[in-house]
């Protein structure tokens, strides 16, 4: 079997590689093991373009955020369904100093921040808060585990997955191709997450490994228009009365499994927020790609010309994803340039030290 490119992994990044390279008219034989609790299929899905306490606009977000409007609902004009909505932040601020960086970007006319389109009376049936509320807009939500599994069903039905894991030992490099077992392609792409910071091709690149945990929670007559934050607790809409609530980031962790301690801390912050009640349904937990930098790892690897990557996302999976999976696939086929803060190449030297075992 021959085909264009291997693409190791269908999470966020994998997916988007394939849907790009496939639109290019390339031929790809993607492989994953399925696990419905991977960084991918426990995401939030939200794309926010305000982050941290000094609520500062998110790297990219004049270019992001049109973007991924755009690329999720042709895709699920595609596969005929509704990925993406916008579901503005509804911001609670925890304390003064937060409440006041707030008000200094409306102050400074920041485009994404601006007073609540919803007055505070209706907002205090359901929540207790102490300062102003603000909100986030635009912001988007994409259901991610629709837009996966819908995917998946489709790589199935046209023969392009494994669902297998993939055995690096088992790759040999030729003259003018690399082989997997019995397939041979142009290149082989990581986009698989934690586990490539596990191969020997990367091993040697600055990766985080992020715990984020978080809880679904069902929760009867709480409006479902908005996305709302509280602090490091995010509520998300999901379905029938259910709310993504999470996350958090763990840098240093025993255990990949969800904790109680998360639990305990998580109800225990949902019982002085929440007026009405509620319940916990199913608690989460992934370790995200993240990297020392904040930046992802896009591109050709310095050694290895048929080994590529695209990894690193975080937690901004759902929104650089897709630019970067376009960017690459880009490279791939028509040799464009890739953003110099994402590309693999700024660590060319750090990469070199990798030993090179071409099997001819």
């Amino acid at each position: 079997m021959i085909v264009d490119f291997i693409i190791i992994g269908q999470g966020i990044a994998g997916t988007w590689l394939s849907y790009y390279l496939l639109k290019e008219g390339k031929s790809v034989a993607v492989f994953d093991k399925e696990n419905n609790q991977s960084a991918s299929n426990v995401a939030s899905g939200l794309i926010n373009p305000v982050t941290g306490r000094r609520v500062v606009t998110t790297w990219m977000a004049e270019e992001l955020m049109p973007f991924v409007w755009k690329e999720y609902s042709e895709a699920g004009n595609f596969f005929h369904a509704k990925y993406i909505q916008q579901k503005n932040i509804l911001v609670f601020p925890s304390a003064p100093d937060l409440q006041n960086a707030f008000l200094e970007r409306i102050k400074e006319q920041n485009n994404y921040i601006q007073s609540p389109g919803v007055q505070k009376q209706e907002l205090h049936a359901y929540f207790n808060f102490p300062f102003e509320v603000f909100e986030i807009s635009p912001c988007y939500v994409v259901d991610m585990r629709k837009f996966l599994d819908g995917y998946r069903k489709y790589l199935y039905q046209q023969n392009l997955l494994a669902d297998e894991e993939f055995d690096e030992s088992l790759i040999n490099f030729r003259d003018d191709f690399i082989q997997y077992k019995n397939i041979k392609a142009k290149k082989i792409i990581y986009a698989n997450g934690v586990q490539a910071s596990r191969s020997k091709y990367w091993v040697n690149l600055p990766f985080v490994q992020n715990k984020g945990q978080a809880l679904i929670a069902e929760i009867e007559g709480l409006h479902t228009s908005f996305t709302y934050k509280f602090g490091h607790l995010t509520f998300i809409s999901l379905q029938q009365n259910l709310w993504w609530i999470g996350s958090n980031n763990e840098l240093n962790f025993q255990t990949t499994a969800p904790t109680e301690d998360f639990k305990i801390s998580t109800e225990s912050s949902l019982r002085s927020i929440l007026k009405i009640p509620f319940t916990i349904k199913e608690h989460w937990s992934s370790l995200r790609p993240a990297t020392v930098e904040r930046r992802p790892f896009v591109g050709v690897h310095p050694l290895y010309d048929q080994i590529a990557i695209l990894n690193g996302m975080g937690s901004k999976g759902c929104s650089l994803a897709p630019w970067f999976a376009k960017e690459l696939a880009e490279n791939l086929v028509y040799k464009k340039q890739i953003n110099p803060l994402a590309d693999v190449q700024r660590f060319s030297k750090m990469l070199s030290s990798t030993e090179r075992n071409f099997d001819k």
